[in-house]
């Protein structure tokens, strides 16, 4: 069923009731965002565009993001929404790839949206519409709403959403996230934070990412609430957001939680209303999950484990879970799974306590990538690979060891990065570490550790002498190589971006 259809019992049931607020505080009501979703599928219609089109959706995070999707939808088409991050170059190569049959875009991005009708076969001004300008949904240059189409009849297994990665490990890959994939994805998150049309969410994470649009919006919608969105990562602003607000609901990534917690403006708010916030994206420390809940006043705290290729959420715990290092919690009920050796004769299931890659199947995986010549990577008998090294105790709960690919090979030893950044973080004046392989002449790798000090007196050596007493770690997980950086270069999703950051310290 087209997911589109979902949504509209509640834009009719409370059109009064604010569904978006969008920075600078503009409020959209329910009837608003109906009225926007149908003006979005109306343009598309008189395009003659509708089911199974690509439309390339280019928007920064504003209240024009969520009826543009909507509407997308509604036509029948395919929304794709694009990396606001992305240089021309990646977008020449995600649009190339794609080959949407139209644009939707804003004024924000005008000069990119010029070159890429100059880069990009069969994107033109005849097929891009700026819906957005100025941070406003542009309703005059829109059809009016009444001259919209009833939603398309879109099957469960058509495609809804083709969703790219972020490519930090190559060229980014098209995802393929069917009507299926999205409804259950919104049922999941429903269940998993009991969401009501009482809740109010602060959106901080991307919209053109599973998080911000299948985590922290859409859910919400879907059941009446109200869904505040931030224009841009600012710790200080957050915090302001929820206190204004009223704020139930959020997520974010560990790196924006250790922002909040050195932010004193952000600190100074309350945020008090907060009964539920997700964490995901990257390891966090138990030190910053704990503080971050007492100075920020949370009810509870949930990890969010989720990728593009999950259409978000796959495993999470509840508030009556006690949280432990690395809990990652159990599966949702809308996948299988499985912790699996990987050797030359197929998968090996592992028992309990052993360590394994986490495979998924069901109803929010999606049925493969854009370029279907990826998926035999991907897939082992309708099993996705995650790329994820967990283990599973004997109750069910899964715990994160580290990304297969990431895993350290340190004279013949495999060392995994969250562990050493798990005891470093401990050191009173490690504000923030990083920790990946570097090339070393006798180990193969050298565990290497990017610090941010709190103390600009911290030094290397002070580093090993506390390692030493305190780390409590097999000694080839000790760090051979320690670098000092001022700040960490992040991802559109504001996590580390190890890449770039070896490639600093290379340099």
């Amino acid at each position: 069923m087209n997911v589109a259809v979902r949504f509209q019992h509640r834009m009719a049931e409370q059109p009064e009731k604010t569904a978006v607020v969008g920075p600078g505080g503009a409020a959209v009501t329910y009837d608003d965002l109906d009225r926007q979703t149908r003006q979005v599928a109306a343009w598309l219609d008189a395009q003659g565009l509708g089911e199974g089109d690509r439309i390339a959706v280019y928007l920064p995070d504003t209240a024009a993001y969520l009826p543009t999707v909507l509407g997308v939808w509604r036509a029948g088409a395919v929304a794709s929404p694009i990396n606001t991050r992305f240089g021309v170059d990646e977008l020449t190569y995600t649009l190339g790839d794609l080959e949407p049959a139209a644009l939707l875009g804003s004024d924000a991005f005008g000069d990119d949206i010029d070159a890429l009708h100059d880069e990009v076969d069969g994107l033109d001004p005849s097929n891009t519409l700026l819906v957005e300008r100025g941070g406003a949904f542009v309703a005059d240059d829109l059809p009016a709403a009444d001259a919209a189409p009833e939603p398309a009849r879109r099957l469960d297994g058509e495609p809804a959403v083709v969703m790219y990665t972020s490519g930090t490990t190559g060229r980014p890959k098209g995802v393929i996230q069917t009507h299926r994939n999205v409804g259950a994805q919104l049922d999941v998150n429903v269940t998993a934070f009991d969401m009501t049309r009482d809740d109010v969410s602060v959106a901080s994470v991307p919209l053109f990412h599973v998080g911000g649009l299948y985590g922290g919006s859409l859910p919400v919608l879907l059941e009446g609430g109200t869904v505040v969105v931030q224009a841009a990562w600012d710790a200080a602003e957050w915090a302001e957001l929820v206190e204004t607000h009223g704020a139930t609901f959020s997520g974010l990534i560990p790196t924006m939680m250790l922002d909040a917690l050195n932010t004193e403006a952000a600190r100074e708010r309350d945020t008090s209303s907060l009964e539920r916030v997700v964490y995901g994206g990257s390891p966090a420390t138990e030190e910053t999950l704990d503080t971050f809940q007492q100075v920020f006043d949370v009810g509870s705290l949930h990890n969010y484990y989720g990728q593009t290729e999950n259409t978000g959420l796959s495993v999470t715990y509840d508030a009556d879970t006690e949280r432990r290092p690395g809990l990652l919690g159990r599966p949702v009920h809308a996948v299988e799974h499985r912790v699996v050796d990987v050797t030359a004769d197929g998968l090996v299931d592992v028992g309990p306590g052993e360590e394994g890659e986490l495979l998924l199947r069901g109803d929010i995986i999606t049925p493969g990538y854009w370029d279907e010549s990826l998926d035999a990577d991907y897939f082992t008998d309708g099993w996705l690979h995650t790329d994820d090294v967990v283990r599973e105790d004997e109750a069910g709960l899964l715990y994160y060891v580290d990304r297969a690919d990431d895993m350290i090979i340190s004279g013949g030893e495999n060392v995994a990065p969250s562990e050493v950044e798990n005891a470093l973080q401990e050191h009173p004046a490690v504000e923030a570490v990083a920790v990946f392989g570097t090339p070393h002449e006798r180990w193969g790798e050298a565990v290497t550790a990017a610090i941010v000090a709190s103390d600009p007196d911290l030094t290397a050596d002070d580093i090993e002498a506390w390692w030493e007493a305190n780390a409590g770690l097999a000694g080839y997980k000790r760090p051979r190589r320690v670098e000092f950086v001022e700040e960490f270069p992040r991802t559109a999703t504001q996590k580390v971006d190890k890449v770039t950051l070896k490639e600093q310290l290379e340099e």
